[in-house]
């Protein structure tokens, strides 16, 4: 029920909230990336600290210790921060309802995804962006039918 100023009366808002759950992803989508660079920081800390008594076998730290190079730590960790950097730009124009931003981010977890598919041939990270994905598609069916609502609005009077 509304008022004749158009508020809604009822205690609850009852309105879509299909774009902030979109942005909402994308800064989920950015805190994900970020937890993955600090994993791999400290997966890079413990392999290479001194002295290596304790839990792991001898073995298996020096075959990790190969594996995590500090190059490839680095690349790591600096991709991942990009990755929260977009993401978090992004999800500021999908929370202020920008059709661009929730199209550039839709595009970015996908080609992002595709390429874990094919050039790492891993699935890590596939539930993620299906999630993600469902989101924003949400959140971008909302803001396409807004613009066009206004639009029609527009030519109206």
């Amino acid at each position: 029920m509304n008022d004749p100023t158009g508020r809604p009366t009822s205690l609850y808002d009852y309105s879509d909230k299909s774009v902030p759950h979109a942005g909402y992803a994308a800064i989920g989508y950015g805190v994900v990336a970020l937890v993955t660079g600090l994993f791999a920081w400290l997966q890079y800390m413990l392999y290479h600290t001194p002295g290596q008594g304790g839990f792991l076998h001898h073995d298996y730290t020096s075959q990790q210790w190969l594996e995590h190079t500090p190059l490839q730590t680095a690349v790591t960790v600096v991709f991942s921060v990009v990755i929260a950097a977009v993401s978090g730009v992004l999800a500021f124009g999908i929370l202020r309802r920008s059709r661009v931003a929730v199209v550039a981010m839709l595009i970015f977890v996908i080609v992002l995804q595709l390429y874990t598919w094919v050039v790492a041939r891993s699935v890590a990270g596939t539930l993620v962006t299906i999630i993600v994905v469902g989101f924003l598609l949400r959140g971008a069916r909302r803001m396409f039918q807004d613009h066009a609502e206004r639009a029609m609005d527009a030519t109206k009077v």
